[in-house]
């Protein structure tokens, strides 16, 4: 007797805790690519011997030279043409390297960093930073990148000026 109320008590128990939300559909997702586009301008002249200029977005802000490096470096935008006055992109038509896939989340640091190396290195010695994305202006303050699922998230515009450089991340 005692076994048929545990069995009726032990299925109404597995019943309603496996109901958490009825015949409520699940929330719709967005599909379709997750990035970000926006405008880079330079101004003033572009050093010489500069090899590499690139759009380099990182999760998180860069605290020592191995921070420069995956997973922490977590997208790069295709290489910008020596000694443009301005450059517009889109992270997922412009992407450098298939391996970089940006997923919806927070991004802490993003930036224009350049390199007088012709081959792509991963080495923080070898870039420099020239523009900072940041809302108000002020380089030493950088602006999270907040990418939702589906969308690309516009107006993620970086002002390089070489008369006036950003605040370098430590070597």
């Amino acid at each position: 007797m005692y076994k048929k109320y545990f069995c009726l008590l032990s299925l109404f128990l597995i019943i309603i805790s496996g109901c958490d939300k009825g015949i409520e559909p699940e929330p719709e997702t967005k599909s379709g690519p997750t990035g970000f586009g926006g405008k880079i301008t330079f101004l003033g002249n572009w050093p010489d011997s500069i090899k590499r200029t690139h759009i380099v977005v990182f999760k998180n802000q860069i605290q020592n030279s191995q921070d420069f490096f995956p997973p922490n470096l977590s997208f790069v935008v295709d290489s910008i043409p020596y000694k443009s006055a301005e450059f517009t992109y889109n992270s997922f038509e412009d992407n450098f390297y298939p391996i970089f896939q940006l997923t919806p989340g927070e991004y802490s640091y993003v930036v224009v960093a350049q390199s007088k190396t012709p081959e792509l290195s991963l080495e923080r010695k070898d870039w420099f930073v020239v523009g900072v994305y940041s809302q108000n202006g002020d380089q030493s303050k950088p602006t999270v990148l907040k990418l939702s699922a589906g969308e690309i998230t516009g107006n993620v515009n970086i002002v390089v000026d070489f008369n006036n450089p950003p605040p370098q991340p430590p070597m």
